[in-house]
């Protein structure tokens, strides 16, 4: 099984390829996130934007990561520079992302997830 690191950028190497069957594996069935806007989404949401390439990540360049794992969950903070292609408009910024994970039977899955643009 992963350490929660490796979780978290076998995440980021999904979202980057659109991977949406590593992402199905990676993304609890009840998780549920929330955008810089307030909106929240869930698994189908997000997978659907991937599948349909609603939304497309050119580029993801992470600047700093957090670990904190106590055994049956885990948080991880992220900050990376992000390109993308979101309903057909070019998106860059630099985005700290949020997770609540849990370890399952069948290896770390995210349950919650927040992601808010860095201003400073």
């Amino acid at each position: 099984m992963d350490d929660l690191l490796t979780a978290e950028r076998r995440l980021q190497a999904a979202q980057l390829a659109a991977d949406v069957d590593a992402l199905e594996a990676l993304l609890h069935p009840d998780v549920v996130g929330r955008g810089p806007d307030g909106s929240t989404f869930t698994k189908q949401d997000d997978l659907d934007s991937y599948r349909s390439g609603n939304l497309r990540i050119e580029a993801m360049v992470e600047q700093s990561v957090e670990v904190h794992d106590d055994g049956a969950t885990g948080v991880t903070r992220t900050v990376l520079d992000v390109d993308a292609v979101q309903a057909g408009a070019a998106v860059s910024a630099r985005v700290r992302y949020t997770r609540l994970w849990v370890r399952t039977a069948g290896g770390w899955q995210v349950l919650a997830a927040a992601f808010t643009p860095v201003t400073q």
